[in-house]
């Protein structure tokens, strides 16, 4: 199933994936900076969608990840030197890893809390007991992940911008389908 791709251009798989990850994130994201502003009593509805919005970007993210490493790289597109567009690929690899990753530091996060996990409007079981240590640790490592996935977007559309202007490659190429 591999769909071969010129120079400086992702295959189609890539792109849908791109694109899924891509606005389930923002659709999480949107959770992300409702949860907050909701009184307390009324955030749960948010919590239980954060829960499957969360596994569904942690799922689109690892087959993306699966996908990355079993196709080949992409060419770079014929103005874009290999290291940079090597590095830009390294930040956008690391991105998929968090999102990967993200979920399972949440649920146990959930669990030691002691927080219902609901999913997709199924209640799943704790499978780790309620622990103050482990609340606190997953907790802030959660929270610390949430500000390094937006450092990385930081540094993707920085380093995006330098190439536009150093190499003269288009700011669109960072959307998902445009070159690469």
């Amino acid at each position: 199933m591999s769909d071969e791709s010129e120079p400086g251009q992702q295959s189609r798989t890539d792109t849908i994936l791109g694109w899924l990850v891509a606005i389930t994130f923002i659709v999480l994201l949107w959770n992300i900076i409702q949860m907050p502003r909701t009184v307390l009593e009324e955030r749960e509805p948010l919590m239980f969608f954060h829960y499957s919005m969360g596994l569904i970007v942690s799922i689109l993210a690892a087959i993306r990840i699966y996908w990355w490493l079993r196709e080949p790289a992409p060419e770079p597109p014929s103005e874009l030197p290999v290291a940079s567009f090597g590095f830009n690929r390294a930040i956008l690899f690391a991105l998929l890893l968090v999102f990967a990753v993200e979920t399972v530091i949440g649920f146990v996060y959930a669990w030691g809390a002691g927080h219902d996990v609901v999913l997709f409007g199924v209640h799943l079981p704790a499978f780790i007991a309620k622990s103050e240590p482990l609340r606190m640790s997953m907790g802030y490592f959660h929270s610390a992940l949430g500000f390094y996935y937006l450092m990385l977007f930081v540094i993707w559309f920085a380093f995006g911008v330098y190439q536009k202007i150093r190499y003269g490659v288009g700011l669109k190429r960072l959307f998902p389908g445009s070159s690469v």
